[in-house]
């Protein structure tokens, strides 16, 4: 069953990939043809080369040439290997990821715990009301609240807490993990607070209760292993929050990584899509 979910899941992200990967050449070949002095708006001979580039690519890729990409240096670009540009971001990349994942689930999931064990009190109804803020609020939003209020401290007292944008292995980090982290650890701590609220009214809770046992042994024997499962579940959820919230992050705070080099491949090649389409429908129309 196991093995049956991971091979339609990979499927999956295969076709995927290359639907994005035939549909980036076809948009290329759009652009390019409608720019040309006698342009065709026939969409098969598009199609064709694409799928000709595509399956290109594809060959290339078995034998391990990625391929080469233009990387801005100053006023200038230089071409580089495609291996060579991800080799270099991807670990950045990923401790980014590690950390944030970390910071969500060692203060998101305390955060909902102690939030259930005090259900009945205001201070319960505050902190879930501020995590559904933070999962509504945007990572844009998050970091330019962020970067705002670093301004504001320097202005105020003349030095700087952190930096506000930049790569670097130091205090460079910790802007970018903490917006990283802002929705993962506000849907945790969520994830938490439910989990806990549905153990406590178990029948099993109430009778170890009704023993006599101390708050704390309830908890470790009884509310704790069983809400391992759960929390897990949604610390892989998270990971997929982290990585929608990645390029945005990186980009806006000026970390240098795999993100920022494929979304601005992505935009461009989404440039020459709707260059295409758009004069192939102003002809029709």
């Amino acid at each position: 069953m196991v093995l049956r979910f991971t091979l339609v899941r990979l499927s999956f992200v295969l076709a995927v990939s290359l639907g994005i990967v035939f549909f980036a050449f076809f948009g290329i070949e759009m652009a390019a043809n409608s720019s040309s002095e006698r342009p065709s708006y026939n969409p098969l001979p598009p199609a064709h080369q694409a799928l000709t580039q595509t399956a290109r690519y594809l060959s290339r890729l078995v034998q391990g040439d990625w391929g080469t990409m233009l990387v801005p240096r100053g006023r200038q670009t230089r071409s580089v290997t495609v291996g060579s540009v991800l080799g270099d971001a991807y670990p950045k990349s990923i401790i980014l990821i590690v950390l944030a994942l970390i910071v969500a689930g060692g203060v998101g999931i305390p955060i909902g715990v102690f939030a259930a064990l005090n259900r009945y009190k205001p201070l319960s109804l505050g902190t879930m009301t501020w995590t559904l803020l933070g999962i509504s609020l945007p990572s844009f939003s998050v970091a330019a609240l962020l970067q705002l209020a670093e301004i504001t401290w320097y202005r105020a007292f003349g030095f700087a807490l952190l930096p506000s944008g930049g790569f670097g292995w130091d205090a460079h980090l910790v802007i970018p993990s903490l917006v990283l982290a802002a929705r993962p650890l506000a849907y945790l701590a969520r994830i938490a607070y439910l989990t806990f609220d549905e153990i406590l009214d178990q029948d099993y809770m109430r009778t170890a209760r009704a023993k006599g046992l101390l708050k704390g042994m309830i908890l470790r024997a009884h509310a704790y292993p069983n809400a391992w499962a759960p929390l897990l579940t949604g610390l892989s959820i998270s990971l997929r929050f982290a990585l929608g919230s990645l390029p945005v992050v990186e980009y806006f705070l000026g970390w240098y990584s795999t993100p920022r080099w494929s979304s601005s491949g992505l935009c461009w090649a989404l440039t020459c899509w709707v260059r295409g389409c758009g004069a192939s429908f102003a002809r029709l129309a």
